[in-house]
């Protein structure tokens, strides 16, 4: 998603065209799904996935194809030997692909119209903070950083914050549904504070990094402010990331992101 909207940005600059490849639809097993996006740039450079292996390969090709005779075009990839589309796997299923070529004018305008990447608001510029803030810029999402640490808390440490906030406890705190509340401070006064001041809000996700004692203590605190057990369990997620048996910063890093990832990956229920 990052790698997309970093070559949209590419795009709208240059003087010549570009070539969007994007998933339209899948039948069986494939790598990726419907709306998964690759772009290549005139200069040939290739930003985005829309699967990795023998099918990207094959959908690299027909996009230089594509951009060469400026024509676009659509193709059914088969990945089970299927005799009415070209074979390139054993994963088991078809996916058609689209080949759109793209102006820079109409490159800027997708950009207008792409949701803005989800959101992580980070409370904590610590070795776990800076690691997950990193993490997550790899994967495409957005990080506010809050801290009141001015010597961790540079512009340097995270480069790629959308935006780094000098304060703490008292932290400004607004999300929508849709953000991550990350809290990993210096003081357990402080996460508690902020764990329940996030609990007030709309956001559906609040993590704190925390043993299984001050887990405890930290569930019994939103007991007592009113939250009911399935509102704890739904949107409280204490200690935070996978079970993985994190240690370093940059695991528990890892077990948190997935974490997240595995929410936004799951399909919402209709």
């Amino acid at each position: 998603m990052n790698d997309i909207r970093t070559a949209l940005k590419l795009l709208a600059k240059e003087t010549s065209y570009g070539v969007l490849a994007e998933i339209l639809s899948t039948a069986g097993s494939t790598p990726r799904g419907p709306g998964a996006q690759m772009l290549l740039l005139p200069d040939g450079t290739f930003y985005g996935t829309v699967g990795g292996g023998t099918l990207e390969y094959k959908a690299q090709q027909k996009s230089l194809e594509v951009l060469r005779r400026g024509i676009p075009d659509r193709e059914m990839y088969s990945l089970r030997g299927d005799p009415n589309a070209f074979s390139i796997g054993v994963c088991g299923g078809t996916a058609v692909v689209d080949f759109r070529i793209l102006s820079p004018a109409e490159a800027a305008g997708l950009l207008q119209t792409m949701p803005a990447p989800p959101h992580i608001l980070l409370y904590g510029a610590g070795h776990v903070g800076k690691a997950l803030a990193d993490a997550a810029h790899l994967v495409g999402l957005d990080v506010t950083v809050t801290d009141d640490r001015d010597i961790l808390l540079t512009r340097e440490r995270f480069p790629h914050a959308r935006r780094i906030v000098h304060s703490l406890p008292d932290a400004p705190m607004d999300p929508t549904s849709q953000d991550f509340i990350v809290i990993m401070t210096h003081g357990h006064e402080h996460d508690f504070t902020l764990v329940r001041r996030a609990m007030a809000t709309k956001a559906d996700y609040v993590g704190l990094m925390a043993s299984r004692k001050k887990a405890v203590i930290a569930r019994d605190l939103l007991a007592r402010d009113g939250h009911s057990e399935t509102e704890i369990s739904q949107r409280f997620h204490c200690p935070i990331g996978l079970p993985i048996h994190a240690e370093t910063p940059e695991e528990i890093a890892v077990s948190i992101l997935s974490e997240i990832i595995s929410i936004l990956r799951t399909p919402v229920e209709t």
